[in-house]
Order: structure tokens, then C-alpha cells, then sequence
């Protein structure tokens, strides 16, 4: 047989193997960046979901890791709020993958690195499009995902995070950034669905975060924190700990257990390695 054929086949073989094993499921990675947020999602139909960009560059070679080779489009950007350990990666990012939308809130802090994420929308002819609290994005047959909140005037950013619910059939996830507990009150008084069987902790699993009420409207069954080895804010902090602990709900935590790979069907999820 012809090398150069030989090699087509092999190459053919590999694309065929890795849609296959998708298998229409839902794959949400929390990728194990340090201290920061990034989180990957794969969707049924193959489209990519970046949520946050981490504290420096290293979600690009863990997203390398995730996506095929061929792959360098990344459908949707969420930017739950501008705090370095949210986006710096995105910045060089934009220089590696193809960016068809991207998601943001009106804030528009007066900082170095917002006025260079700026400049880098503009070398690439890229606009952010502003959410607004209650919008539906119909992401593709059967996955969804409902703004919850998206305010652009605190003064604090993490007041700024963008909260998404994600739907895909009958499981939930939710989305918080940097949420604090002043935002979730706020949630609460609106009587929105928020039952999620996911939940991406807010702020690291700060205590200043994850109220009892939250928690208890949320009833999560998995509850996921991104933090970093020895991070010099203490996160996890037990004290939001101990709440997770008393809903019964499943810890998973970058530092501890690397990347997190959440998978479903629609009807329930698991996780893999």
C-alpha cells in the first residue's frame, strides 16, 4: 500500500475514533490552571465553550490537550468578569484559535489589561457582545444556557461576574465566577430557577461566597472549586467548605484532584478521567 495513503487512513481512522467517542454527550472540563477559573466545554455537536482564561498562560496548553489537533475554533467566549485570574490566557488566545463570539458585561474597567484585552479585540477585528440578565442563548439541539445575572457597574468586580445556567435535556449547571453572597441575595429575591445538579463554586470556594440560602436554592449534586496548590488566599476556605459538607453534596477541587471532567447524556452525568 502507498505510504501517503497509508497515512490518510491512519489520520481518517483517528478523526472518525474521536467523534465517535463523543457519543453525543456533554463535556464540561475544569481545567487545572492554578489558582484562576477555565473551563472548557464540549459540545454534542462538536462546538467549543471557553468560560474564563485562567491567571497566565498555561490554559493554552491544557486546552491544547483537550482539543484535537485540527481543531482551532473556539465557538463562544465567556468573560464571567475582568479579573487577571479570569482572562489573562485569552489575550494570547485570540493569536492561536479562531473566536466566533464572545460574551462579556458592560463593565469597562480603566486598567492595563483591560485596555490590552481592547487592542486585541481590535487586531482581530473582534466585538464582545454584552448579555444582559434574563437572555436564552439556543446553543444547539437540546443545550441551552439562561443569563442570570450580568451587571457592569460595581465598583468591585467580582459584584460584575456573569452568572450562566447551562441546560442540556434534564441536567443543569451552573456557572458563577466570582459571585459574592451581597449578588446572591439579589438572585434569590428574583425567584429564579437555579437548581443545577453542577455547580462551578464561586470565588475558589471563598467563604465570602456559597451562602447557605444559595446552596440550598441551587441543590447541587456535584459542587466543583478551582483553586491552586498553596494559593496565598487560603481557598478553599473551610468555612464554605462545611456548607458544601452539610447540602450532601460531591467536593471536587482542581488542587486536589487535577482536571475535573464532568460527562452526560441528558438524562444523568459521571465523572471521567
Amino acid at each position: 500500500m502507498n505510504k501517503a495513503i497509508l497515512i490518510i487512513l491512519i489520520i481518517s481512522s483517528i478523526l472518525l475514533f474521536t467523534l465517535f467517542k463523543q457519543e453525543n454527550n456533554l463535556i464540561v472540563h475544569f481545567l487545572d490552571i492554578g489558582q484562576g477559573d477555565c473551563i472548557l466545554i464540549r459540545t454534542p455537536a462538536g462546538q467549543n465553550i471557553l468560560i474564563d482564561g485562567g491567571a497566565d498562560n498555561k490554559p493554552l496548553s491544557e486546552i491544547a490537550k483537550v482539543l484535537p489537533w485540527w481543531d482551532r475554533t473556539i465557538d463562544y467566549i465567556v468573560i464571567t468578569h475582568y479579573h487577571a485570574d479570569h482572562m489573562m490566557a485569552l489575550i494570547e488566545l485570540l493569536n492561536k484559535y479562531k473566536v466566533k463570539q464572545i460574551l462579556v458585561t458592560d463593565h469597562q474597567p480603566d486598567d492595563l489589561l483591560y485596555r490590552t484585552w481592547s487592542e486585541k479585540l481590535a487586531e482581530y477585528n473582534l466585538e464582545a457582545t454584552v448579555v444582559q440578565a434574563g437572555q436564552t442563548f439556543i446553543i444547539e439541539d437540546n443545550l441551552s444556557w439562561q443569563i442570570i445575572i450580568a451587571d457592569g457597574y460595581h465598583k468591585d468586580y467580582n459584584d460584575n461576574s456573569i452568572v450562566i445556567r447551562l441546560s442540556f435535556k434534564d441536567i443543569d449547571y451552573l456557572f458563577t465566577g466570582d459571585l459574592p453572597t451581597v449578588q446572591e441575595k439579589r438572585i434569590l429575591n428574583t425567584n429564579l430557577v437555579l437548581e443545577s445538579e453542577i455547580l462551578k463554586v464561586a470565588h475558589h470556594g471563598s467563604k465570602y461566597s456559597s451562602s447557605q440560602a444559595w446552596l440550598q436554592a441551587i441543590n447541587p449534586e456535584l459542587c466543583v472549586i478551582q483553586s491552586g496548590e498553596d494559593n496565598k488566599f487560603g481557598h478553599p476556605h473551610q468555612e464554605a467548605v462545611d456548607r458544601f459538607k452539610g447540602i450532601d453534596c460531591q467536593i471536587k477541587d482542581n488542587q486536589v484532584d487535577s482536571t475535573i471532567i464532568v460527562v452526560s447524556d441528558g438524562q444523568s452525568w459521571w465523572l471521567t478521567e
